[in-house]
């Protein structure tokens, strides 16, 4: 009678371990299912926490927009400064270039004189000659034939009027030094130039701490140079000067008194440039300084032609 509950009861047992088994696989399923829908909660969450602390331009596309308008922006920048520039130094080689006067054209301020004193019906007023000084006075170095020629040796700085250029000549020659001296001949009817040098005598006065140096036995050449325009003693040196045209004079100058150089004729405006060296075996030496109320060194007169 209990022989079928047995075989009953020993095939239930086999059944039921798979029952449990299936049970936990569902089991099991279901907590990895609650624990992947937790961490992707979490990653959720975690980004969408990073994206509301992340301003908006940090956003891939609002960093390429902003970058795209900032080099817009410096290129415009870099091409306005370019523009500018160019404009600037455009202007400052045309408007405001420093062409100099030396191309401009000399004006005549004496029209009609001419005619006026050729008709005869005027005449002239007696007038002593007219002491010219030189425009220019430099020095060149034969020995440094580059160096240029010194410029302001006598400025000084004030502090009311700033830089002062007193009005001093210096004539200096010895055998490693020559001087040039240009002048201009500005008056109409004073058309006869003589060039003198006057250095000092015994007991004149001479101005300045620069003492006066003199060797009596010496001898000086004067030439002519060939200078149309006028000299930049800015770019003046032995190497750079005008080409000498003739010698006008070989002298002994003496001191108290004017030694004369030379004469010729010189129409109003024109220029004249001399050069003062020593003559040929000559150990010469002469140096002085006029000042605003003297004129030692090398001048030119002009005398009454009409």
């Amino acid at each position: 009678m209990f022989s079928p509950l047995r075989s009953h009861s020993q095939t239930h047992p086999s059944a039921m371990p798979s029952r449990r088994s299936t049970q936990d696989e569902q089991y099991a399923l279901l907590q990895n299912g609650e624990n992947g829908s937790q961490e992707l909660d979490d990653d959720y969450s975690h980004r969408a926490g990073e994206s509301k602390r992340r301003p908006a331009w940090y956003q891939p596309e609002a960093r390429q927009s902003a970058l795209t308008w900032i080099l817009a922006l410096l290129v415009i920048v870099v091409a306005t400064d370019g523009i500018a520039l160019f404009y600037m130094s455009r202007i400052m080689k045309t408007v405001f270039a420093d062409l100099g006067t030396d191309e401009l054209e000399f004006a005549n301020p004496y029209h009609g004189l001419e005619t006026l004193y050729r008709s005869g019906k005027i005449n002239a007023s007696k007038i002593d000659p007219i002491q010219n000084l030189p425009r220019v006075v430099a020095q060149v170095f034969p020995d440094r034939p580059k160096e240029l020629a010194p410029i302001g040796e006598h400025d000084l700085f004030n502090k009311v009027f700033g830089t002062l250029s007193p009005h001093e000549k210096h004539l200096h020659v010895s055998p490693n030094v020559h001087t040039i001296a240009q002048f201009r001949a500005l008056d109409f009817g004073m058309e006869e130039c003589s060039v003198v040098i006057q250095l000092p005598g015994h007991g004149d006065r001479i101005e300045g701490s620069e003492p006066f140096r003199f060797n009596q036995l010496s001898v000086f050449d004067v030439y002519r140079l060939n200078a149309p325009k006028p000299l930049d003693v800015r770019k003046l040196s032995y190497s750079t000067k005008p080409p000498a045209q003739e010698r006008v004079a070989s002298l002994m100058a003496k001191g108290g008194e004017e030694t004369l150089v030379t004469t010729f004729p010189c129409p109003w405006g024109t220029l004249h440039t001399f050069e003062v060296v020593c003559g040929e075996g000559s150990d010469c030496l002469v140096d002085i300084w006029s000042s605003q109320n003297t004129t030692y060194g090398i001048y030119m007169y002009q005398h009454q032609t009409i």
